[in-house]
């Protein structure tokens, strides 16, 4: 019987010509002994991979090769079986280039503009980029080496100017001190004690010379002598300061200004840097609010995020903006029926808590039924996800009035009961 059949094509499906034996071999033995039952055990064999398998195993392989932008197209390609673990990846994919994004433009600043705390931000971002794919692209653990060695080339800037105004501070106060001029003393000395209570001027340390200075001073009848040229008034300087810094924690920028830009001699650098991310931080909020009004929603989004790496509570909530700029996205990309971008980036609104949150799970719930319709009607997990949104969208008393949404999306969410 086998040799009836004869040579197996080359080109034919091995599967179904074994196939096709097993069927033809039953037929004959059924037909020579009729009497005899045969139960055929099913032939089994590995069935082919759908296309959205394949898709998925594309899109991890170009993840493990650090090809991003790839793996994001095909991850948002991905239904069925391998939905949720294709978001899990889409999630990662932006969690990281969002990371290294924000640490790269806290390192590349001018020197002028570089200060520790930026650095460190800088330092923790590409930590969690590490944390995510520890042999990620943008060559992360280099640049880490580089935030630190900048953070360390920082402090030692600050801590050298230190340094040299101690060491002056501590001469004029000595020398105050030889000419009984004790108040113009303590000024100087207690400049010093503030910072480094501990440091050793003439042998003596300086917060014990800050105290005997103003005991000293108390004592003088006779006034604190001539003053010198521009003795530092430390009362009114760090009084100054104080309520800079205070205006500046307020958002009070207005007022800030003002005060950061009456400092001089060694306040002078750490009100610069101040008044720097004050106009800075202005800058980027008037351009993120620009881009969203001409509807660049992205790139709004990404200026508000510049905003928000500079002063997370600042004025104009730039945290709250750059989700709102999320929201925009997503709902833009529904209407131009993209919608897996748009569900991707309602979920994020959804993480992030943004408000109108029951706006966002309808928008979410009818991104994901309508992709579920595009594609076939298949992806039943797409679907449950869809409902449930709607679902907390309805509960939370969302009301559909003017939406123009698909009629059958419409009905979906009108026929939901809880």
């Amino acid at each position: 019987m086998l040799a009836s059949m004869g040579r197996v094509p080359r080109n034919s499906n091995v599967n179904r010509w074994v196939t096709a034996i097993a069927t033809a071999l039953l037929l004959s033995l059924s037909a020579a002994r009729p009497t005899v039952c045969l139960v055929a055990m099913p032939f089994t064999a590995t069935p082919p991979q759908n296309d959205s398998e394949v898709l998925f195993n594309e899109a991890v392989d170009a993840y493990n090769h650090n090809l991003f932008t790839q793996a994001l197209s095909k991850f948002q390609q991905v239904s069925g079986a391998h939905a949720a673990d294709a978001q899990q990846y889409i999630k990662k994919i932006n969690s990281y280039q969002g990371a290294v994004e924000v640490a790269k433009s806290a390192i590349d600043r001018s020197p002028d503009e570089q200060d520790v705390k930026n650095l460190e931000y800088a330092i923790q971002q590409l930590q969690t980029a590490i944390s995510i794919k520890s042999d990620g692209p943008y060559n992360v653990n280099a640049l880490l080496t580089r935030a630190r060695d900048l953070k360390t080339q920082v402090e030692k800037q600050h801590a050298d100017r230190s340094k040299a105004m101690d060491t002056d501070y501590c001469a004029k106060a000595l020398d105050a001190i030889q000419n009984h001029h004790y108040k113009i003393a303590a000024q100087f000395i207690c400049a010093v004690a503030n910072d480094n209570p501990a440091y050793s001027c003439g042998n003596d340390e300086a917060v014990h010379m800050c105290t005997l200075s103003n005991d000293l001073a108390k004592m003088d009848k006779g006034g604190s002598g001539p003053v010198v040229d521009n003795p530092p008034p430390v009362a009114t300087r760090t009084a100054g300061l104080d309520k800079a810094r205070a205006a500046y924690d307020k958002n009070d920028f207005e007022h800030a200004r003002s005060l950061f830009q009456r400092a001089d001699g060694e306040s002078k650098p750490e009100a610069d840097q101040y008044l720097d991310k004050i106009a800075r931080y202005t800058d980027a909020m008037s351009n993120a609010d620009k881009l969203g009004r001409d509807a660049k929603y992205d790139q709004a989004r990404t200026a508000y995020l510049a905003a928000a790496q500079i002063k997370p509570d600042g004025p104009g909530d730039p945290q709250n903006g750059a989700a709102r700029m999320e929201l925009f996205l997503g709902l833009d990309q529904f209407y131009s029926g993209d919608y897996a971008s748009a569900i991707q980036h309602l979920q994020n609104c959804v993480h992030n808590g943004t408000q109108k949150q029951p706006l966002v799970h309808f928008y979410l719930g009818a991104s994901e039924l309508a992709r579920f319709y595009v594609t076939g009607s298949e992806d039943t997990s797409l679907r449950q996800d869809a409902m449930n949104d709607l679902k907390q969208a309805k509960q939370a008393g969302f009301k559909v009035t003017g939406q123009d949404v698909s009629p059958k999306i419409l009905q979906a969410y009108k026929d939901l009961s809880f």
